[in-house]
């Protein structure tokens, strides 16, 4: 078949289609679509438009540009096509929908990640789709979504060519020999790196195959290993990222006060870990999955409290038929070990409580 201008078009146009639209789509449309443009003369199934249509077809399948649904089609069902995305893996389709859609999720990254370089690739790619929508719309996109940032939320500067050679590795799934503070050399697995109050963390296993977590500041790469890691772990782990022997998990609950704005939902998160609300005459009631140990503890009091409710057989019930234990590795159902990590978390609570105070009490030596 020769490759004329004409016919060339009509390839374009149909790899187009194809493109845009994902899936099989049957000669018909095709030919509908083609007759829109003015590339093809007549819509009927037995004309000789339709004719040219097939050989053209049969002639990009040839190629291995697309691909037919049926090797035989069988009675009077149309043969259905669509690209082989094995011969043009670097072609991209998106609508105008779905990328209004990316510039809005980028929008939501915070500016302090958004320059890292491991999200380089990811921006350079939504900047040049970008480029088919008019600047006007780019900018009303850009400035009608934001991500609003805490009044203390902390981004620490990342070593970047550390975290390069880390997510390589944990894409690649190799192993990595490195030096984490002032410890000797040795093996370790990545498995995810996360952000917790602006800390990046690396979550890896050990050369004993033991989880750990380390302060990404804290480690250095020496060189890059050709060991694999076997895919049960990354599957055993893939939902951990703490995995702290002191921060054992524990049932309880709190009551907090109404909000106007959220009277608005009908499910309402205001803990993270949360499992149960109610909402009450005054408030809500609230059971949650607390941990022992500083970092929760030190978060808890952001939200407005104005009860808190320890263990009881109820909240322990509901845990149950939550099944939480699936969720989070270490938790009791047992309500006298709730209690007694209660009764820590309490005593945590008191301490950072009198600290706080301790903070206030200064300002009056200073006339305030």
């Amino acid at each position: 078949m020769e490759w004329d201008s004409s016919r060339l078009k009509l390839a374009v146009e149909v790899l187009n289609l194809l493109l845009y639209r994902g899936s099989f789509v049957s000669t018909p449309e095709i030919q509908k679509y083609l007759c829109s443009l003015g590339l093809l003369e007549s819509s009927s199934p037995t004309s000789k438009e339709r004719r040219k249509l097939n050989r053209l077809l049969s002639a990009l399948e040839s190629l291995g540009y697309v691909e037919s649904e049926r090797s035989f089609p069988k009675g009077r069902r149309p043969q259905r096509w669509r690209v082989n995305e094995r011969a043009l893996p670097y072609l991209v389709s998106i609508s105008d929908e779905e990328l209004v859609s990316l510039l809005t999720f980028v929008s939501f990254i915070p500016e302090t990640y958004k320059a890292l370089p491991v999200f380089s690739p990811f921006l350079g790619l939504v900047c040049r789709l970008s480029r088919r929508l008019d600047e006007e719309k780019k900018e009303l996109i850009e400035n009608s979504f934001v991500y609003e940032p805490q009044f203390v939320e902390r981004f620490i500067p990342v070593d970047q060519k550390l975290l390069l050679q880390l997510h390589r590795a944990i894409i690649e799934g190799r192993a990595l020999r490195v030096k984490y503070k002032n410890s000797p050399a040795f093996k370790l697995f990545p498995l995810k790196i996360f952000v917790y109050s602006g800390l990046m963390y690396l979550g890896a296993l050990s050369e004993d195959k033991v989880y750990r977590t380390y302060h990404l500041a804290g480690l250095k790469v020496l060189e890059g290993l050709n060991e694999r890691l076997p895919a049960f772990y990354r599957k055993k782990y893939e939902k951990t990222t703490f995995y702290l022997e002191d921060e054992k998990p524990f049932l309880f609950g709190v009551r907090v006060p109404l909000k106007g704005a959220l009277d608005y939902f009908s499910e309402v998160r205001l803990f993270s870990t949360q499992f149960f609300l109610k909402r009450e005459e005054e408030g809500y009631l609230v059971y949650l999955v607390g941990f022992l140990g500083s970092r929760f503890t030190s978060r808890f009091l952001v939200e407005e409290v104005v009860e808190i409710v320890p263990p009881s057989e109820e909240i322990v019930k509901v845990a149950k038929e939550k099944r939480l234990k699936e969720f989070y590795p270490g938790l009791s159902y047992g309500l006298k070990e709730n209690k007694r990590r209660f009764s820590a978390f309490v005593e945590e609570l008191r301490h950072f409580l009198s600290q706080r105070k301790s903070a206030v009490d200064r300002l009056k030596e200073k006339g305030f």
